[in-house]
């Protein structure tokens, strides 16, 4: 099936994973993954779509309804802040402004608890004109985060220029961090600027208790992974 078909056929739906504040141990909020049958890997999805010039369409639409289930459920307090990927194109798309006030239209001011995610999975075209986008958004009331950084297109410029109120680290960061100093020094740099620049530090594929405790003595303030729960449908999440 192409990207285009299941896109107008919406055969596409969320598993929401939580993310958790290292020091509380409390849920701070989800990230929303994109989930089709025909693509059990949704990163084959988002590139099938690129090589067929509907990108935008995916990922719009993969936002507007991640959005739509998690805000079905009536207590908001209680799911906290929703992560949602996106690509540099996306917000670079000249009808994502009007796209943005559908958001903010349609779910009631719910951008105060939006973080848009940028992939490090696709370069960035113009710096200058995404950092003017950003700004709009951070006007409307949206936080930012980088994903992936260790892996993909993120560099020091991109952190910098971009001052993302979040910072996830790449899941191969995690894998073993008690046993690698390397990685653990690695993580200590981003640890130091967080602290300096006001940003939150989150990492990502947590899988054992050894690695969260070591991210725990980094100063890490935050984490997700299978460790701490799987993605799955919302419903089965907030119980």
């Amino acid at each position: 099936m192409s990207a285009e078909s299941f896109i107008q056929m919406d055969q596409f739906y969320h598993f929401f994973q939580p993310i958790y504040d290292i020091k509380s141990s409390k849920k701070v909020g989800y990230e929303a993954l994109l989930r089709h049958e025909t693509y059990p890997n949704p990163e084959a999805a988002f590139q099938t779509a690129k090589q067929e010039n509907c990108l935008y369409d995916l990922d719009s639409q993969s936002i507007y309804k991640a959005l739509s289930s998690f805000y079905s459920v009536d207590s908001r307090e209680e799911l906290g802040v929703l992560f949602l990927n996106i690509f540099p194109s996306t917000i670079l798309n000249p009808n994502f402004p009007d796209f943005v006030q559908q958001i903010i239209a349609d779910n009631d001011s719910a951008n105060q608890q939006i973080v848009l995610e940028i992939s490090e999975s696709e370069a960035i075209s113009d710096l200058d004109s995404l950092k003017y986008r950003l700004f709009g958004l951070r006007q409307d009331g949206f936080l930012i985060a980088i994903d992936d950084i260790g892996r993909g297109y993120s560099s020091a410029e991109t952190i910098i220029e971009l001052e993302p109120d979040y910072l996830k680290l790449d899941r191969y960061l995690a894998q073993d961090l008690h046993i690698f100093q390397k990685k653990q020094e690695y993580i200590s740099v981003f640890k130091n600027f967080c602290e300096k620049t006001g940003s939150k530090l989150i990492l990502e594929g947590v899988e054992t208790e050894e690695e969260l405790q070591m991210a725990k003595a980094l100063g890490i303030s935050g984490a997700q992974g299978y460790y701490l729960g799987k993605p799955a449908l919302l419903q089965s999440v907030f119980i």
